[in-house]
């Protein structure tokens, strides 16, 4: 995968083109164009590729996460998203229930995927999507306790 391919779909996709992304980026967009081509001395640096991804998200351009999936496969990695929590407050024992009750799927959807010695892509792809919801449960989880340390901690401090 290739950072700067993901850069141009980006650019390319989203409402505007490089002349939108350039302006709330502060250049022009030959220079935007040029960055993402990585035409001589241009580079897209990391903040101007966070920037991209953020309004790509915004503007609910599809796979706006490209530059990050790209630069995370490139390093080994994968970019789980976690799904927007809305408002954080105390975690409950139904979140932690649910987070159990993600795990059990996520086990359930790998032990039925090796089971014949063979893993496809679709079972990986829904090994991902159980993951992904299990990270989520688990990151609401740990969202709401964190809320309860700081405010435990903002009233020690008071």
């Amino acid at each position: 995968m290739n950072t700067l391919d993901s850069a141009r779909y980006l650019m390319r996709a989203y409402p505007g083109g490089a002349d939108v992304l350039a302006a709330r980026l502060d250049k022009s967009p030959t220079t935007l164009r040029h960055e993402v081509a990585g035409f001589g001395a241009y580079k897209l640096g990391l903040q101007d590729a966070e920037a991209l991804t953020q309004m790509a998200q915004e503007a609910r351009v599809p796979n706006a996460l490209a530059i990050l999936h790209a630069f995370a496969a490139n390093c080994g990695a994968m970019v789980v998203a976690l799904p927007d929590q809305g408002a954080v407050g105390e975690p409950t024992f139904s979140d932690l229930a649910n987070a159990a009750k993600e795990f059990a799927e996520f086990v359930s959807v790998c032990a039925s995927a090796a089971v014949d010695g063979r893993v496809t892509g679709n079972e990986l792809r829904e090994i991902d999507r159980e993951l992904s919801e299990l990270i989520g449960c688990a990151h609401k989880v740990r969202s709401g306790l964190a809320a309860i340390h700081a405010a435990e901690a903002q009233r020690v401090s008071a």
